[in-house]
Formats: C-alpha cells, structure tokens, sequence
C-alpha cells in the first residue's frame, strides 16, 4: 500500500551500448515528478551550508513494544535531542515494524513539517520488517513517523547524524560485493561473520551497503556493528524462513576498517554490497530534503528485463553546487515473478549486485544510496541514476531524502 503518483517516460526504446548501458538491454529516459535539483536549489537557498556525517555505535531510540502501539493514521514522535548535537540537521535511522494487524506503510519526516507524499517501510499483516531512513530532523531535533493502516508496533535504532559542524562526508562508490557467503557457509545460530573493508581508505569512519539475507532456516534478526566493539541492543534486518530480505546499513567502521555482523537464530546467508563510504577527509556533503517522490512507474510502464530506466533531473540551476548522489527510498509493487531490482550510476557498467527483492503480491521497501553520473546513451545524454529489473514485470517508486553535493568555488 502506497500513495500513487503517474511518471511519464520519454517515447521509444533504443539500444544500448555494450558499454557503460546495462547489459545489452534496451534503455529509456524517465520524465521525474519533481526535479531533484530545484528540491536541492531551494534547500540550498534556505540553508546553504551542506552537513557532515558523525556515525555513532547502534543505539535504540524507540520502543513502543513498552507501551502501545501506533494506530491508524497514529504518529509517535521520537526525540533525538539528547543524542544529537545543536547543529544537527538529518539522521540516520534503521526502523522496524513488528506486530502489525493490517497491510499498511510508515512515512518518516521532521516533526511540524506537513506530512509528504512519500514512504518508508511497508509491511503485511503479522510481518516483522526493517528498513534504513534518513530523514531531516525538525529544530528541536525531533522526527514523526506515521503509520497508515490498522496498528503496529515500531522500533528505531539510530546509526548516525548528520550536522553543520565539520565531520565526515561521503563518497559513493560503483556497487561493489564484498561478502557472499552462498559461497562457502551460511552463519550460524549466535554466529558472527566479520567483513573486511581495509580497501577502505584509513580516513573512513563508516560504511553504506546493501545487506541481504537469503535462506534463513528459522525466523530471526541480523545486526551490523563495529569490529571489536561489543555487540548493541539494535537490529538491521528481521528474517523469516526462506525469504529474501535486503536492507541498507549505514555501519560505524571498527578496528582496521572491518565490522560484524550477528545472526540470532537459526542460519542465514548473507550477501554484502557497499555503496560508499563516509571519510574524515574527503567526500561530498549532505543536503536533506522534506521527503518527495520522484519517479512512479505506475500504471502504466513497469520495468521488465528488457531495458534499464534511467532517471535523470539532477543537473542544478545554480552554479554554487553539483548534485553527486541521492539518499532515497525505492519501493517495489506489483511483480509478476519474484525477481530483484538494481540500482548504480549512470555512465557505469551494470553491476553484479541487487538493492531490493520482491516477490508476487508483495510491496516491499528499501533504502538505497548511490551515486549520479553521465550516461553517454544515444539517446539518454544525461546524468541519471539507472535503475534494471531482472526478471517478470514490477512497478517502482523512488522517493528521495537528500542529496549528497559538491560545493563550487
């Protein structure tokens, strides 16, 4: 259960290049509901000054499980003032819903601020499911997020910040799988895998990946933490047996840049695919936005394995900055087969990665952070984010959060 929105897609199909097209599959240019970079422009004009990143150890900021549940068209308001600094701007969050009696979804946004037309986290009815959100804070450092059907119970683990105060930024990277464990064993009940991310730069301070769990033998949750550093009272993603779940972690990089990661119950593969990283001195600064929505394939042209979509609308009207990456949200709806959706730069080769999986009758949620980039296609010229469904038909939505930017001299 989403809000809908209609995109327009350009006419015709054309083509691609062997290279950097995706694929040899065909590809089409999208008309965006909104333009990124106006969003950008405007914030920008409101409060030029970009924010820095500061990844803390995961830490719970929300329970309702304590008291009651959020209900129908309910809002609970989680106060990050005294985790946060004054010069916050954003956080990062991972949000999970549990005990849920309806089909319904949760929107993130700063508190006083107009709900938006947008999404985070969907979820089924009796269905325990996460998802990533970086969301704008509001003055006081507070965030609402809302709930649209029936009840359920929300948790919230704060992973990072981002402030006006210098600190790390951000660098995105082309999709890079650095753990697959389908290809030795899975992790075990209780059991922790350690990823080495030394190819890192020693400046880096934290990490963003896709993480998916595939075949899990019992229900269960998976944490990502710090290497070295004692496991926290937080969760990344909930399993149910032989699913497939991903989900985006923004990590605290540990002892010489690797981190952990737990598995409660049961085994559970899992695959790791970063996205980018966040260093003390180098990388682009974050903009955040008031959630929007800036591509809808409904009703009318969903994606198929035929052609890749490539989403453009980041070129900025002003000449103080260069739109470099976007922090969002991409929904899944309607497929036909179970399949998985990927997402990487335009202008790069299509890569051996995924960002969100779904099956028939589902509509599934999931962060996703990834750079922007030119796509010399004949008939694309434009920098986009490319987006490749691979296998049946499926809708997208992909609402944006913020924009990582490079200030001009």
């Amino acid at each position: 259960m989403v809000a809908t929105a209609a995109v327009a897609l350009l006419a015709g199909t054309v083509t691609a290049n062997a290279e950097p097209a995706g694929a040899g599959r065909d590809g089409v240019l999208a008309e965006p509901l909104q333009s990124a970079a106006a969003r950008g422009d405007a914030r920008a004009a409101d409060d030029p000054l970009g924010s820095y990143f500061v990844p803390v150890s995961p830490v719970r900021v929300l329970d309702t499980r304590s008291g009651a549940k959020v209900g129908q068209r309910g809002q609970v308001t989680v106060d990050l003032s005294a985790r946060t600094p004054a010069s916050a701007t954003a956080v990062v969050l991972n949000v999970t819903g549990t005990e849920t009696t309806a089909s319904t979804f949760i929107t993130a946004y700063p508190t006083g601020e107009a709900r938006p037309e947008a999404s985070n986290l969907n979820l089924g009815a009796g269905k325990t499911r996460a998802n990533a959100v970086v969301v704008a804070t509001s003055y006081e450092r507070q965030v609402t997020l809302y709930n649209n059907s029936g009840s359920t119970h929300l948790v919230a683990d704060l992973a990072g910040y981002y402030m006006l105060d210098t600190a790390s930024r951000f660098t995105p990277t082309a999709p890079r799988r650095v753990l697959d464990t389908r290809n030795s064993a899975p992790v075990g009940q209780g059991g922790v895998v350690n990823v080495n991310l030394s190819y890192l730069p020693a400046s880096a301070t934290a990490v963003t990946f896709n993480l998916t769990g595939v075949g899990a033998t019992a229900s269960t949750y998976v944490t990502a933490y710090p290497y070295g550093q004692a496991r926290p009272t937080a969760s990344n993603m909930n399993l149910s047996p032989n699913e497939v779940v991903p989900n985006q972690v923004t990590v605290q990089l540990g002892t010489n840049r690797w981190i952990s990661l737990y598995n409660n119950t049961g085994r559970t593969h899992l695959i790791v695919d970063v996205a980018g990283y966040y260093a003390s001195d180098r990388g682009y600064q974050f903009v955040p936005t008031i959630p929007f929505r800036q591509m809808d394939t409904r009703p009318d042209f969903p994606l198929d394995p035929s052609f890749f979509l490539a989403l453009p609308g980041w070129d900025s009207e002003s000449a103080s900055m260069t739109i470099v990456g976007v922090a969002a949200n991409l929904t899944g709806v309607g497929a036909t087969s179970s399949t998985y959706v990927k997402v990487w730069p335009g202008g790069q080769d299509e890569p051996p990665t995924s960002n969100l999986n779904v099956v028939p009758g589902q509509v599934v949620a999931n962060a996703v952070t990834v750079g922007i980039g030119y796509e010399d296609h004949p008939q694309i010229q434009d920098r986009t984010v490319n987006f490749a469904n691979n296998s049946g038909y499926v809708d997208v939505i992909f609402d944006v959060a913020g924009l990582f930017v490079q200030y001009n001299a």
